[in-house]
C-alpha cells in the first residue's frame, strides 16, 4: 500500500498495515514475481558485481565493498533500494538448474523493463556466456520470446543481440 492510500485509509478509520521499514519497498509489491521454492541467493553475489548500484556510487562490473566472499552482503538488512528491487532471473525460473546459477555460470540473467531479457557476464569470466549450457539457454530464451522481446548479452565493454540461431554484435548496423 502506498503512502497516499495509507493516509486516506487511516483518515477513513480503516485498519492500515504498517509502513514498510525501507521507503519504496512496497511500490511494486503486488507485481513482484514469486521466487521459485527451494531457490535462494545463498552465497551467490554475482549481481553485486555486475550490476551498478547508484546509491553506493558503484559502477557495473566493479566489486562491491559490502560483499564478503563466499558469505554474501554485509549490509543485507540495510541494503539500498536498487539492491532490494533487483531479482535475478535464476531465482524466478524453475527451469534454470544449478548450472545456470550466476555463481556457477558467471552470467546474471534478469529482465529489463517489459521488453528485454539481459544476460550480463562477470568481467573476470568474459567467455562464460560461451559455455554450452549458457549458449543453449540464451538461444532458448530468444526463441521463446521473439519477436516481441529482445535477448541482450552484455560483457564489459561489449553488447550482443541473441536470436534463436545467432549472436550478433550490437554495434554492427
Amino acid at each position: 500500500m502506498g503512502e497516499a492510500k495509507r493516509r486516506a485509509a487511516s483518515r477513513a478509520g480503516t485498519p492500515v498495515p504498517p509502513a514498510p521499514e525501507h521507503p519504496g519497498d512496497d511500490w511494486n509489491a503486488a507485481s513482484r514475481p514469486a521466487i521459485v521454492p527451494g531457490k535462494s541467493c545463498g552465497s551467490c553475489t554475482k549481481c553485486c558485481k555486475v550490476m551498478g548500484i547508484p546509491e553506493l556510487k558503484k559502477r557495473p562490473w566493479d566489486e562491491c565493498s559490502h560483499v564478503a566472499a563466499g558469505i554474501g552482503c554485509k549490509i543485507y538488512s540495510e541494503r539500498p533500494g536498487s539492491c532490494r528491487q533487483f531479482i535475478c532471473g535464476w531465482l524466478l525460473d524453475p527451469y534454470m538448474g544449478p548450472e545456470l546459477k550466476p555463481e556457477n555460470c558467471h552470467v546474471v540473467f534478469y529482465q529489463r523493463g517489459d521488453q528485454h531479457i539481459v544476460g550480463t557476464c562477470d568481467a573476470d569470466y568474459p567467455d562464460a556466456w560461451r559455455k554450452p549450457t549458457v549458449l543453449e539457454f540464451l538461444h532458448r530464451l530468444a526463441k521463446a520470446n521473439a519477436p516481441r522481446r529482445k535477448v541482450i548479452l552484455m560483457e564489459k565493454g561489449r553488447t550482443w543481440f541473441v536470436t534463436e540461431d545467432a549472436i550478433v554484435p550490437a554495434d554492427t548496423g
